[in-house]
């Protein structure tokens, strides 16, 4: 009796391992294959550092910047197309402005822009774009070699009572053209918060014997900057105006050598006209 009941207990304890042995291998299955997709969860929704989010946020705004600029380059040659004529350069072939170029000096062949309130020199690698309702007049810049390197806008500085009164002045305070130099920087310093950039550095030059408070700045990652912004202000007929230009870091030596030209050109349009009377 009691080897009857030893054979029906092996046989029992053999079935129930042959039946459960495609359980546990079904079960190590799914097993693997859960581990596998929550590794890829955790792959996929990794957390970035504070690094990480800073580089990312510097290509998302240097590539809206290079898709405006490609915009406004693109946009440029129409509105150049449907407005008359007032540059002849535009209509010369380059042999024909290189030989002008040769008979008479630079500042003199530069292009002229009479739209505006005051006479200025262009650069040749300068084109008038457009001009806005508030004033502003937007230049579109290039390299030598025809590439896109930039936009100049040349505007009136109107600022408000609550802004010049923010701004510590008094008769010994420096200023330009009744402006403190305090208030105008405290303007560039609002404009870099709106584009996400910083000020990097400020001084007062004399170009051409014309006193020019200039402000610098940039965008980009810090470290790494992308973009160069150049601000100019000066006063011309008793009112300040502002140059203001924004290029590639790596076209910024050739665009800051054009600002000068043209700030050391700037001339009020009534003595101009009194020049050509007198002659």
């Amino acid at each position: 009796m009691n080897k009857l009941r030893i054979i029906l207990l092996s046989a029992l304890i053999l079935v129930l391992l042959g039946a459960g042995l495609p359980v546990t291998e079904s079960l190590a299955k799914w097993s693997r294959r859960s581990s596998a997709s929550s590794r890829r969860n955790q792959r996929h929704y990794r957390r970035h550092s504070r690094a990480w989010w800073r580089r990312y946020r510097a290509r998302v705004r240097a590539r809206r910047e290079r898709a405006l600029l490609r915009r406004r380059t693109l946009q440029s040659p129409d509105q150049q197309a449907t407005r008359p004529s007032t540059n002849a350069a535009t209509s010369v072939s380059p042999v024909s402005l290189v030989r002008a170029s040769r008979r008479t000096p630079p500042a003199a062949s530069a292009a002229r822009t009479p739209q505006l309130p005051f006479q200025l020199s262009l650069p040749h690698t300068w084109t008038a774009g457009r001009q806005t309702a508030n004033g502003e007049t937007i230049f579109n810049v290039r390299t030598p070699d025809g590439r896109a390197a930039g936009t100049a806008v040349v505007a009136p500085v109107n600022m408000s009572e609550a802004d010049a009164a923010s701004a510590p002045f008094s008769p010994k305070a420096k200023s330009i053209g009744g402006m403190s130099l305090a208030a105008l920087r405290r303007t560039v310093i609002d404009r870099m918060v709106a584009e996400g950039g910083w000020v990097t550095n400020d001084m007062v030059r004399e170009i051409q014997g014309r006193r020019v408070f200039v402000v610098l700045a940039q965008t980009g990652a810090p470290g790494a900057p992308t973009q160069v912004w150049s601000f100019y202000f000066t006063e011309v007929d008793g009112r300040v105006y502002r140059l203001a230009t924004n290029t590639p870091i790596e076209f910024a030596a050739p665009v800051a050598a054009g600002s000068e030209q043209v700030m050391s050109s700037l001339r009020a349009a009534a003595s101009r006209n009194l020049a050509e009377q007198e002659q």
